[in-house]
């Protein structure tokens, strides 16, 4: 019985418990139900009321522990009607959207602002440069994260990623070694390269491959060329600049330029060349043995024969863009240059810590040829009877003096100051009985080119690459031709010709340039700039008309770029360049356009469309012989209209186990082609136009140190001057240029028997229309060949090294004609004695060159 009450109480117990602890639930639930129903409600009314008052009120009514900067909520305007069940819900619903944020601490609610976090922008920049010189390495290919792009002419570049923080980067150089490596994100990488076969070190990045290049650089009617490669070639040893360029497609060799460079069918003056930022209008070069860059001192070429960029000027034609060498650094050098005709030498030399002075000069001292020699041709080349024609071998005179200052500071920055004089004097005379007259004449033209530059290069910190450049270019001409002519009997005069010209073209300019770095596969390039141009022309004669005429011309203009890759494979180019005229009062819009695409590592295909403009010209004036005399003058669009061009290209590239195919197609428009009429009395101006179509192949094998290239150009140049009388046009038809040729072959090789080379070229031409007025214009004259070789030896030590060698020009002395370089001189009324400049001989030169 006891046992049954025991367990009787504590079930009962047990039960009570349970009722106790579900009563106090309940009441609990209750007692928050009701303290919610009974908790104030905050209301927000608030129309365009700064955010700071509606705050203030929420805190006084009630009761809201908040912090705040009450100038900084005002800014903020406030449109809100609402009921919140809390404090804490209407604060955040009244900041949502607000750059602020709102935090709790120890009770008290703090509004402050929002602190955005900044997406990080990875940079990578530098700089390349040869390992052992210190040079800079100009307009070097470099790959990064598979976007292709160019450094600068001090050889920058820079790349931005918000990605990636480790770039895959390819550096390649004509005739350097690639560089293939995985870096990570720096503001001022140092990249060494190594020339030739030397293995890469790893002082500065590691993974060089073993392969060189060959043509890192390929768009269309683009040409990098390696100028190492031209001191083997036959006459390198004072003008290795100009026999490089004369054995690439394009470039006309045949007619032996004195002193203008013909690209892709061009004009005279319509092809810009510039040495370190300024302008290099000309010196005459005779004997291809002497050109106007002293190759000791030239250190890249880049060629730009049609379609280029915005940030290329002032142009029609081609561009050739010289970078010279900046110095050693590291210690004193000295070379010097012996031969038959110059006496050529260069030193360079540290002054500062990291800053070089170059010194280079050259001066011709003995003419191999017997100067004043009148030959007679036995084969009349005009195939007119009553034509004789003779060849003279000119007396010429050179001299120049290049002086340069350059330097890099710690931060990678890099400046310079190039100077430049060139000095010559070309004079011919000639005695000879023509019938029944004995004629004397006596010609002579000199040259003096002045030019500078300076310019300072800046990476700044996030990337982008500024550089600005001030430029000044002097050309002095003048030019005496006298010419006697007495019968041969009694002596007596029959006619007398004295002519003096003078033609002075100087220019100064400014340029600035900003090249942002690749962001989201764009990479932008703005320029802008100031260019100053004035000629002067005087003729004073006995036989026309005296002349004097001086034109000057302010041009403003800004250009922008963009690279932008679709894809690692694909990349087009659009700019657009304006160019204000002040002395015409007028804008030139210049659209342009490019497009490369990578079909695989060794294909690539690529073509350009551009409108370009030029704002001074070199024309033509023909007497009523048909001899030609080019002046240089500022373009008015009066006399001389402005030049207006469009250039299409298209090309392809092929490169694989060392061979290189390029193909450039092209198709070039030009208007306002100025050519002056000049009778005894009277002296007028024709306008036309110009248009040139043709096709460039390059074919070339780069073997153990050994090259070889075969360069073939097919090409139809042709001239339009309209000719209006009584507002009827006659004579429209297009007819050949006397620039024209249809046919140009060139062969090159250099063989490398270290420490021997052998080199030799060939390069012929299909001829030139006569531009005698009386000739038929469909017929050429006598076609260019010309057979060039060369043997040279190399010999180095540690402290001094010696080359010596033979050229040879024209080594089978075939009879070539210089294009335009002839005098015509009547005798009577159907009989006309042809005076030539001769082009380049049977010319063999010895040269000596030592290096300290």
């Amino acid at each position: 019985m006891n046992i049954k009450n025991c367990l009787l109480g504590h079930t009962l117990y047990k039960e009570h418990f349970k009722l106790k602890a579900f009563a106090f639930i309940i009441i609990t639930l209750l007692l928050a139900n009701v303290s919610a129903f009974s908790q104030e409600k905050i209301q927000v009314t608030a129309y365009n009321i700064g955010l700071n008052k509606v705050i203030t009120n929420l805190r006084d009514k009630y009761n809201i522990d908040v912090s705040f900067n009450d100038d900084k909520l005002n800014a903020y305007k406030i449109n809100l009607q609402k009921e919140f069940s809390s404090s804490d819900k209407a604060l955040r619903y009244i900041l949502k959207g607000l750059p602020l944020k709102l935090e709790l601490i120890n009770n008290v609610y703090v509004i402050s602002d929002l602190k955005q976090v900044k997406q990080l922008n990875y940079i990578l920049s530098g700089n390349i440069s040869d390992d052992i010189s210190n040079e800079t390495l100009p307009f070097s290919t470099v790959v990064i994260n598979g976007l292709s792009l160019i450094s600068d002419q001090k050889g920058n570049f820079s790349f931005s990623s918000k990605t990636d923080s480790i770039f895959k980067l390819q550096v390649s150089y004509l005739g350097f070694m690639k560089l293939d490596t995985l870096v990570d994100a720096k503001n001022y990488l140092v990249i060494k390269l190594k020339n030739n076969n030397i293995q890469l070190t790893e002082v500065i990045l590691s993974s060089a491959q073993k392969d060189i290049e060959s043509n890192t650089f390929y768009s269309a009617g683009n040409l990098k060329i390696n100028h190492s490669v031209g001191e083997n070639l036959p006459g390198g040893s004072d003008n290795s600049v100009y026999n490089l360029l004369r054995l690439q497609p394009g470039i006309l060799a045949s007619g032996e330029q004195a002193n203008d460079l013909l690209i892709w069918g061009s004009y005279k003056g319509q092809t810009k060349v510039s040495f370190d930022g300024f302008t290099l209008f000309g010196v005459r070069n005779f004997n291809d043995n002497i050109g106007a860059i002293n190759p000791l001192i030239a250190k890249d070429l880049n060629i730009q024969k049609g379609g280029y960029g915005v940030s290329q000027g002032d142009r029609v034609g081609g561009i050739v863009d010289i970078t010279g060498i900046e110095g050693n650094t590291i210690k004193p050098s000295l070379k010097i240059g012996l031969n038959n005709l110059t006496l050529n030498g260069i030193i360079t030399t540290p002054l500062f810590k990291n800053t070089a002075l170059v010194i280079a000069a050259r001066q011709t001292y003995y003419n191999v040829y017997n100067p004043y020699q009148l030959s007679v041709n036995v084969q009349n080349r005009q195939r007119t009877s009553d034509v004789i024609d003779f060849n003279v071998v000119p007396n010429y005179d050179f001299n120049d003096l290049n002086l340069k200052f350059s330097g890099k500071s710690i931060t990678g920055d890099n400046y310079y100051i190039s100077l430049y004089k060139g000095n010559d004097d070309f004079s011919s005379l000639f005695n000879t009985i023509q019938g029944r007259f004995k004629i004397n004449g006596d010609d002579e033209e000199k040259n003096n080119q002045y030019g500078g530059a300076a310019n300072y290069s800046k990476i700044w910190q996030k990337g982008s690459i500024s550089n600005i450049t001030l430029s000044s270019s002097r050309l002095k001409n003048q030019s005496d031709n006298n010419t006697i002519i007495n019968f041969n009997n009694n002596n007596q005069n029959f006619s007398t010709l004295i002519d003096l010209l003078n033609n002075n073209i100087t220019e100064q300019s400014v340029k600035l340039t900003h090249l942002l770095p690749i962001v989201t596969n764009n990479n932008f390039l703005l320029g802008a700039g100031y260019i100053y141009d004035q000629t002067l022309l005087t003729r004073d004669s006995l036989n026309f008309r005296k002349l004097y005429e001086q034109n000057s011309s302010n041009r403003l203009y800004a250009f922008i770029e963009n690279n932008y890759f679709i894809s690692p494979k694909l990349k087009i180019t659009p700019g657009l360049r304006v160019d204000y005229a002040g002395n015409l009062n007028k804008a030139y819009l210049q659209p342009r356009l490019a497009i490369k695409y990578q079909v695989n590592n060794q294909f690539k295909l690529s073509g350009s469309w551009g409108v370009y403009n030029q704002f001074i010209a070199y024309n033509a004036t023909v007497d009523e012989q048909g001899n030609l005399k080019y002046n240089w003058t500022v373009c008015d669009n009066k006399k001389t209209p402005i030049y207006d061009a469009q250039h299409w290209v298209l090309g392809a590239n092929y490169q694989k186990n060392n061979w290189s195919v390029d193909g450039d197609f092209y198709y070039r428009t030009t208007t306002g082609i100025t050519k002056y009429i000049q009778t005894k009395t009277t002296r007028t101006n024709l306008i036309g136009n110009g248009r040139a179509i043709g096709l460039d192949v390059l074919i070339k094998k780069n073997y153990k140190g050994s090259t070889a290239w075969v360069g073939y150009t097919l090409s139809q140049t042709t001239e339009q001057y309209p000719i209006k009388i009584n507002n009827k046009t006659i004579n429209n038809q297009y007819q050949r240029a006397p620039q024209d040729q249809r046919h140009e072959v060139k062969i090159a090789t250099i063989i490398n028997f270290a420490p021997f080379y052998l080199s030799a070229n060939y390069v012929y031409g299909s001829g030139f229309p006569s531009t005698n007025p009386l000739d038929n214009q469909n017929d050429n004259v006598l076609p260019y060949s010309r057979f060039d070789t060369a043997l040279n030896y190399k010999f180095y030590k540690k402290r001094y090294g010696l080359e010596t060698g033979i050229s040879i020009l024209n080594l089978f002395n075939t009879q070539n004609l210089k294009i335009n370089n002839l005098e015509r001189i009547p005798t009577e009324q159907t009989s006309t004695l042809n005076i030539y400049n001769q082009a380049v001989p049977f010319t063999p030169t010895l040269f000596l060159n030592i290096s300290l």
